[in-house]
């Protein structure tokens, strides 16, 4: 699956595949349903992505890029969570192995987020966070979507895996997490 360029202004509009009989009142609805779908679900998403190793303001910028593509697919995607994560993750996994270190970065906040937000904070006295920083970034990325409730069998066919494979992966981060967890890093 090849994501759509990316374009730098958001589109508004009702979804293309619509027909141009239906009325403003649908186009509302989609709106709405979508409206409410964003601001339930961006604060998770940025999260999400920081689980798997982003930095704050990667992970917003990345949320934000994913919700534009989500609304211009609203009409098509039947299960809109799994959909941004696995797009998300993807996009991500690009950037990630794109950046090269800059340090002047880490100091820099997306305007998504406030200055000091609750994800700092959380960030900050997570020790669950500090484990998974530890895991391979394979191993990373599945605990994370495991985190979110997802199945072994899930996990791969959303991020086109062997289920085996997320299994291995899967069992090698929980015995290193319980490894790490377990040794006492309570603050």
């Amino acid at each position: 699956m090849t994501d759509e360029p990316d374009r730098t202004g958001a589109d508004v509009r009702a979804p293309a595949h619509l027909p141009p009989s239906l009325t403003t009142e649908l186009e509302l609805i989609y709106r709405e349903e979508f409206s409410a779908f964003y601001r339930g679900f961006i604060d998770k998403l940025v999260g999400f992505l920081i689980l798997q190793g982003a930095r704050q303001g990667d992970a917003a910028e990345v949320a934000q890029e994913t919700m534009i593509k989500l609304w211009r697919k609203w009409g098509d995607v039947e299960s809109p969570a799994a959909w941004t994560r696995r797009v998300a993750s993807r996009a991500m996994a690009r950037r990630i192995g794109d950046i090269e270190e800059d340090p002047i970065a880490e100091l820099e906040h997306s305007a998504l987020l406030p200055a000091k937000s609750d994800i700092d904070e959380w960030v900050e006295r997570n020790d669950y966070y500090e484990a998974l920083a530890q895991l391979p970034p394979r191993q990373r990325q599945l605990m994370v979507w495991c985190r979110e409730g997802y199945e072994p069998t899930e996990i791969a066919e959303q991020l086109q895996m062997n289920p085996a494979t997320v299994r291995s992966n899967l069992r090698k981060a929980r015995r290193t997490l319980m490894g790490t967890l377990g040794r006492g890093t309570q603050r």
